[in-house]
């Protein structure tokens, strides 16, 4: 069971949103806010798998998302917004949200979105993933990373193992591990899903064979 809390400053929006899931056999919600001060305390209390929060409410759900990747808590943040920029999908993913869902996609594509962060997965609506992958790529100039870091990062984010991505570049698994701390360190992630994330935001998927 997946369990949720919702923070929208919009009461029947949100009242509504909170029936339809509540509906779904594998979801249920924890409990509502109006704004982001008061997801924050529910987040603390009740601990839900994800916080599903709009992007303009009073105290943001970038700045809650930002606090509980501050703290390293557990809650995955899934934003739902009217806001179609890929350019703060982008911002978003970087302050560490999970999921980046639009208000006016399809209910069905929030749950799916619901369940992809449930498990350790993200989620950006598709009408702006091509946009979130084209900031990535402007922001190369700066990449921090050396070639060999990026081919490391693209075969982790592919789910490969240490022993597989060894085996695919022909170096040691302690290479890899050293390779892999030092990605984690110049970028500042601290998981898995964080690094996917990056990889996904900068382009790392795109246009590579296996």
């Amino acid at each position: 069971m997946i369990k949720v809390i919702i923070a929208d400053d919009h009461t029947i929006f949100r009242q509504g949103l909170s029936q339809l899931l509540g509906a779904v056999e594998d979801i249920t919600v924890a409990g509502e806010a109006a704004d982001g001060q008061q997801a924050w305390k529910l987040i603390c209390e009740m601990q839900p798998d994800i916080a599903i929060l709009d992007l303009s409410m009073p105290t943001g759900g970038l700045e809650v998302a930002q606090k509980v990747r501050s703290q390293s808590l557990a809650t995955k943040i899934l934003l739902l917004t009217m806001h179609n920029e890929p350019d703060a999908a982008s911002k978003a993913m970087q302050a560490g949200a999970h999921g980046y869902v639009l208000k006016d996609n399809a209910f069905e594509d929030l749950i799916y979105a619901l369940r992809s962060v449930a498990r350790g997965g993200t989620f950006i609506s598709p009408s702006l993933m091509a946009g979130v992958l084209k900031a990535g790529e402007r922001r190369k100039e700066n990449e921090p990373l050396t070639r060999r870091e990026r081919e490391v990062l693209s075969l982790i984010a592919k789910g490969l193992t240490n022993r597989q991505t060894a085996e695919k570049l022909f170096i040691s698994i302690k290479t890899v591990e050293t390779h892999r701390a030092r990605i984690m360190q110049a970028l500042d992630l601290h998981t898995t899903a964080e690094l996917v994330r990056y990889a996904i935001e900068n382009g790392l998927l795109e246009n590579r064979r296996d």
